[in-house]
């Protein structure tokens, strides 16, 4: 039976934070010109995010991937909106106008992100992740376990020293490189990063596309250059509008140690993994499956990392809630 679409707001603050709103531009995609809030969390703080969808519906906190911003996808989103849900997306710390934060872990920004539901007044919701969103997503069912009911992971990666798997293999040959950058030193790493934040910023979806090649199965192109690459534009070109942070600290914290184990989740999880993807290859997928002791996976063959996630969002959330059910 499918669970009763209730909301999951309080009334009150019980934070005490104080938040902004400032308007968000972005060209044409219906994505952009969304109207983003700030939250000041601590002192020189800001965290910025959206919120968005019925007034009533279930809270679905989405962890975007790298490079991304608050700026919410519409073509990845409306799926979950049109399901009822209540959307909420921030941008990790050094992407959009959120305060860089240098050194900080996966488990420190889902604790950030803990700071924001209770500023929302959020008693239940759920918790998503695409991609490098991913091991967000899973830090935020420890940081908060009393109030995450279930985790949706969509081509996430798995750790860094995760054993039994050679992280890149498989990758095209930007990942490669980007991710072969983990063991060097800052100065070089910031250089990699400022060299890829060049290629997407300001791209047009179609050049984007073929800069990308190696990492594009056809299905995954014939997104990046339809409705999809519009909005990822808008959603990228956001968070590297005031400068690289973000995308560095993302790697930064991607191949270090993330703060919890996978065995720590202890809510449901449902694993989706595109058998064609080549920016997170399937093999990640298959090692979080054999670590999370919760874990519902699915393996789609004829999808790849970006095909899997696009206007299919919605139905994989609604799995999530019935099995949780």
């Amino acid at each position: 039976m499918e669970p009763e679409l209730t909301s999951q707001f309080e009334d009150d603050d019980p934070a005490g934070l104080t938040s902004g709103r400032r308007a968000v531009s972005g060209g044409d995609s219906g994505s952009a010109g969304k109207e983003m809030e700030l939250l000041h969390p601590g002192k020189d703080r800001v965290l910025e995010f959206t919120v968005r969808g019925p007034e009533n519906g279930p809270v679905v906190l989405f962890h975007h991937g790298m490079p991304g911003s608050a700026v919410p996808m519409d073509s990845v989103l409306d799926s979950v909106m049109g399901k009822g849900y209540r959307v909420v997306t921030c941008s990790r710390p050094g992407y959009g106008a959120s305060t860089a934060a240098p050194g900080r872990t996966i488990a420190d920004t889902a604790e950030t992100c803990r700071v924001l539901m209770d500023h929302l007044g959020v008693h239940e919701y759920w918790v998503a992740g695409w991609s490098v969103g991913g091991p967000y997503a899973l830090a935020t069912a420890v940081a908060d376990s009393a109030r995450v009911s279930g985790v949706l992971l969509i081509a996430s990666f798995a750790p860094y020293d995760a054993q039994g798997l050679d992280f890149v293999e498989g990758m095209g040959v930007q990942n490669r490189v980007f991710f072969g950058s983990a063991a060097r030193e800052e100065r070089e790493q910031r250089a990699i990063v400022t060299q890829m934040a060049a290629i997407v910023r300001d791209s047009d979806p179609a050049e984007l596309a073929a800069g990308m090649a190696s990492l594009l199965p056809k299905v995954d192109a014939a997104e990046l250059t339809g409705a999809y690459g519009v909005d990822n534009a808008a959603h990228m070109n956001h968070g590297l509008a005031a400068g690289d942070d973000g995308w560095l600290e993302d790697l930064r914290a991607l191949t270090a140690p993330w703060g919890f184990e996978p065995g720590d989740i202890t809510v449901p999880v449902e694993l989706w993994h595109g058998a064609l993807d080549q920016m997170v290859p399937v093999a990640h997928g298959q090692w979080l499956t054999r670590q999370l002791p919760t874990v519902h996976a699915h393996i789609e063959g004829g999808h790849g990392h970006i095909s899997l996630g696009v206007g299919r969002l919605g139905h994989k959330l609604d799995r999530l809630r019935s099995r949780a059910a």
